[in-house]
């Protein structure tokens, strides 16, 4: 990442809040980038959610069992877990390595081909017909694509204490009430929905800025799929921290 770099996404990022408010949407494109985004994620991310979750349970009441020799306490610290951090973490990188680098990829290839200075010679603002759409798409999908995760991740971490370590669904959702609420699904939301809008900001800032050829298209991609993913991972800490204080 070049020293100027995260300017540019800061720029990027206030051109995309001016034009959001003072341009009409463009509902097609929109759509079209929510059919992508979302729908193209969600195999990928039920099946990544699905493993993570039956994994969830036996790990935590392995160790649970050999530090307190109780495995009651599963469903809160199960519960806790993927609400606040892994019900948000996957779906956010998944979205990083397969659509934020689709995003770098395409604008990239855009920027070198002289498409977008095409759109310019048009009259049509780049910001505006490229990266709007991609942004709104990507919150609306991101905040689908984590409740969606939470609850096959949950489902799972159910089934399997159900199954294996003998719980009923209704001691299950019992205790599980106990430690987790409506203000632990809206904090997760809500961090689906800020990862959401910066992937696509990240990914279309490093497509901009694409110069050479085949080469400067995967190094823009790699340098963008290695920026989200750091931002995403300093904004998990930073908001965790913020709802752990909050709440």
């Amino acid at each position: 990442m070049t020293f100027g770099m995260p300017g540019r996404i800061l720029s990027l990022f206030a051109q995309t809040l001016r034009s959001l408010f003072s341009h009409p949407w463009r509902w097609l494109e929109i759509s079209h980038s929510v059919v992508q985004i979302g729908v193209g994620s969600l195999p990928i991310i039920v099946i990544s959610t699905t493993f993570a979750g039956l994994v969830i349970t036996n790990e935590i009441a392995w160790h649970m069992d050999l530090a307190l020799h109780t495995i009651s306490m599963i469903p809160g610290f199960t519960g806790q877990f993927i609400l606040r951090e892994i019900g948000i973490a996957i779906p956010a990188l998944l979205i990083v390595s397969k659509v934020g680098a689709a995003i770098t990829a395409e604008i990239s290839t855009m920027k070198i081909t002289e498409q977008i200075d095409a759109l310019k010679l048009l009259g049509i603002n780049p910001v505006d017909y490229l990266v709007v759409p991609r942004f709104i798409a990507s919150i609306i999908s991101a905040t689908c694509l984590t409740l969606i995760a939470i609850v096959v991740t949950l489902f799972c971490a159910v089934s399997v204490a159900i199954v294996r370590y003998n719980f009923s669904l209704p001691e299950y959702l019992n205790a599980l009430r106990h430690f987790v609420g409506v203000k632990d699904v809206g904090a997760a939301l809500v961090k689906g929905m800020i990862f959401g809008a910066v992937i696509p900001i990240i990914s279309c800032s490093f497509g901009f800025e694409c110069e050479g050829s085949a080469q400067g298209v995967g190094n823009a991609t790699t340098n963008s799929v290695v920026t989200s993913t750091i931002a995403v991972i300093l904004l998990d800490f930073i908001l965790t921290s913020l709802f752990t204080f909050a709440f």
